[in-house]
């Protein structure tokens, strides 16, 4: 009985989940690239940012943070000046307004960062060009941990998205701007949700 109730609850509630089929996959989704080094876009990865030299870890800086997939993993970071780094790439198959879709990845902070240690957030952008940000569609929560944590993200663009930007942020509400890190692992094909 308390299982009918839940589950009548989640369905009046519009409860969503991933439909398990993918609407838009990534190319090179765990930011794989034989060459891992400070300034460089993983492969299939760019952006439109001037000044934007994200970093490929371990390698990077003398850096040793090791991948959760795979052999690399991207560090992106926030600077004191304002400037923040970011990634992104066009879509296989464009967003839908209105439609909601559902996306995960793996996110930590490093330790240390040649300076740049304080914790980020991640803010997801949807646009026409890689590193555009027409349109926020979602942000996790401060990333103050150092082990991988999967971090799961529903969204609803308002306009077509072509395009979606990975953006190191800074603390909500934070007063000033900051030095700091954030490391990204591998992504999850762009599903459609469907309502329980």
């Amino acid at each position: 009985m308390r299982a009918l109730y839940l589950s009548l609850l989640l369905v009046h509630l519009g409860f969503t989940a991933p439909s398990g089929t993918p609407h838009s996959t990534l190319v090179n989704p765990s930011f794989e690239d034989p060459n891992p080094r400070e300034a460089r876009f993983p492969q299939g990865w760019s952006s439109e940012t001037p000044n934007n030299t994200p970093d490929l870890l371990p390698g990077a800086w003398g850096l040793q943070a090791a991948p959760f997939h795979g052999n690399t993993c991207l560090g992106l970071v926030t600077r004191d000046d304002g400037g923040v780094e970011n990634v992104g790439q066009r879509l296989s198959n464009p967003l839908r307004p209105l439609e909601c879709y559902t996306l995960s990845l793996y996110l930590c902070k490093a330790a240390q960062y040649v300076g740049y240690h304080q914790p980020c957030r991640l803010r997801i952008w949807g646009g026409g060009q890689p590193g555009s940000k027409q349109v926020l569609l979602a942000t996790s929560t401060l990333v103050s941990h150092t082990d991988w944590r999967k971090y799961e993200f529903t969204f609803t663009p308002k306009v077509p998205v072509e395009s979606l930007t990975f953006e190191a942020y800074y603390a909500p509400g934070a007063s000033f701007k900051y030095k700091g890190n954030i490391l990204l692992d591998h992504c999850s094909a762009i599903e459609k949700c469907v309502k329980a």
